[in-house]
């Protein structure tokens, strides 16, 4: 303080910037010291290091501060530019404190999910995983209690991959790992097994609750929307595979194993499946073809019908009249018993290969988009390679795969042209599109016989082989309990009108609800 001319005291502008310039630079140096221990907390050795070597830096500049403030060089009454320079020091430290501590957060960070968490997923790892199923084996053992493992793995994957970057994949990857979790409790697990593959550990629980959180994350995903970066829609769906301790396995490595052959047999019929171990139908031999030593054929047609009912109920009735119809054109045409019986089972089972489309597809009652289409088309395909798991159906597969064949040659997926399609494909195919025609939908109603035969007798020749329209019309005309019983039920007492006036193709009605 210094006395002015009258006795009042006034105060030192430059001691008392001093004083602030030597507070702040302190208060910064502190901040640094704290912020060091804070990064070198996991490792001792360099929290020591590091301590010591702050408390040097610490007191150096806090001397120099203070001998800055106390004995300014060149006089009292000098601006503190010295002082100025050693806050700015002081700030950079600080600065860079700062930048360091966030970089080794992140470095930890990234070092614990390596170890217990996946950095792509977030969400926990094949060796926690590993861990966590040991120590679910030893405490239902040590307890008397159960536990669901539950393998999923997401169907075709590599397609999204190619078509839309690893990018993409990697982020519906995160996504669908988020989704998974809010179908599950606290108390269960949810890992990542690798690539595409995650799995599931339920505590304390049964086959019947196992089953219902499997199924419900089927349908889940298959409803799932996800966008690309351009913005066009990506579906994909999941095939499941899940056992149960101690039915199915009393060891990790057992239950992996017979939950890894539930999800591969999943995965044989389609895919879009789930399959619990204990309901497999026999055990996979080398070649990977299934034997069926204890199921009869019928058994098998049945296992497969109820499979696309429980999908899709529509095509489950869709399929039963279409085989009546066929079978009936089959026999008008003059093809011995077994031959009937073969367009019977290839017209049952004609859209079983439907059990690989995503739900959210067959349920769409909009326009598709082409890679909807895609998936649509595949449908025979998917019919193949299903029945192929059952050598009992080897001779029933050529009429599945072919049913979607036009007698031009324009259809798919082998664009074979007349004669080329086997029979029963003929004779599938005409009876599918007229049933199709004459169905009710939620979104339209069923045609009148007259409507269904004016379009199909358009398409003869071109989509249809003409004996067989022949035959299937003259069949309707003289059977009256098959039309009967091919009229949809809210239009069976309707009186039919006078043939349309514009024709609507048998394929766009069919593809058009895409149940057909």
């Amino acid at each position: 303080m210094r006395s002015s001319t009258k006795g009042a005291p006034t105060i030192d502008a430059h001691a008392l910037l001093r004083l602030a310039l030597a507070l702040a630079a302190t208060a910064f140096l502190v901040a640094v010291f704290f912020i060091s221990l804070w990064t070198s907390r996991s490792n001792r050795r360099d929290r020591m290091l590091r301590t010591s070597e702050v408390v040097f830096l610490l007191g150096l500049l806090s001397a120099l501060s203070i001998l800055l403030a106390v004995a300014p060089p060149g006089g009292a009454d000098v601006f503190p530019t010295a002082q100025l320079i050693l806050l700015a020091v002081s700030g950079v430290v600080f600065s860079m404190s700062l930048t360091i501590r966030e970089y080794s957060t992140a470095e930890n960070a990234e070092l614990v999910d390596t170890a217990t968490v996946d950095a792509l997923t977030r969400v926990a790892s094949h060796r926690v995983f590993h861990d966590r199923l040991a120590h679910e084996c030893d405490r239902a053992y040590r307890f008397g209690d159960c536990f669901m493992l539950i393998m999923i793995d997401l169907d075709d994957f590599h397609q999204v991959n190619n078509r839309y970057g690893h990018g993409v994949g990697d982020k519906i990857l995160y996504d669908l790992a988020r989704r998974f979790k809010t179908q599950l409790r606290e108390i269960d697990l949810l890992a990542r097994f690798g690539g595409d593959q995650f799995v599931m550990i339920l505590p304390h629980t049964y086959e019947k609750g196992g089953l219902e959180v499997a199924e419900r994350i089927r349908q889940h995903t298959a409803g799932w929307v996800f966008l690309s970066e351009e913005g066009s829609e990506a579906r994909i769906t999941v095939s499941v595979g899940l056992c149960s301790y101690p039915t199915d396995g009393a060891s990790p490595p057992e239950l992996v194993e017979v939950a890894q052959k539930a999800l591969a047999f999943a995965k044989d019929m389609g895919g879009n499946q789930v399959q619990l171990y204990r309901d497999l139908p026999s055990r996979q031999p080398p070649g990977n073809v299934i034997s069926l030593p204890n199921f009869g054929r019928g058994a098998i047609v049945r296992s497969l019908n109820a499979a696309v009912d429980v999908r899709d109920g529509y095509t489950h009735e869709h399929s039963r009249l279409v085989s009546e119809l066929s079978a009936a054109i089959a026999k008008r045409i003059g093809l011995p018993t077994s031959e009937v019986t073969r367009v019977r089972v290839g017209a049952l089972l004609h859209d079983v290969g439907k059990i690989g489309v995503p739900d959210a597809v067959l349920a769409k009652e909009g326009g598709l988009s082409p890679e909807e289409w895609d998936s649509i088309r595949r449908h025979p395909v998917l019919g193949k390679q299903i029945m192929e798991q059952a050598p009992e159906l080897t001779d029933v597969i050529p009429l599945v795969l072919y049913h979607q064949e036009r007698y031009d040659g324009t259809g798919y997926p082998g664009r074979l042209q007349g004669d080329e399609i086997p029979l029963g494909a003929r004779i599938i195919a005409a009876a599918d599109a007229y049933h199709a025609i004459r169905s009710d939908r939620p979104y339209r109603s069923g045609r009148t016989h007259r409507e269904a035969v004016c379009e199909i007798r358009r398409c003869s020749g071109g989509q249809f082989d003409p004996r067989i329209v022949d035959t299937l019309f003259d069949v309707l005309e003289t059977d009256e309990r098959l039309r009967e019983l091919l009229l949809p039920g809210s239009e069976r007492l309707r009186s039919e009108g006078p043939p349309p006036s514009r024709a609507v193709s048998p394929a766009a009605t069919m593809f058009s609800d895409r149940r057909a």
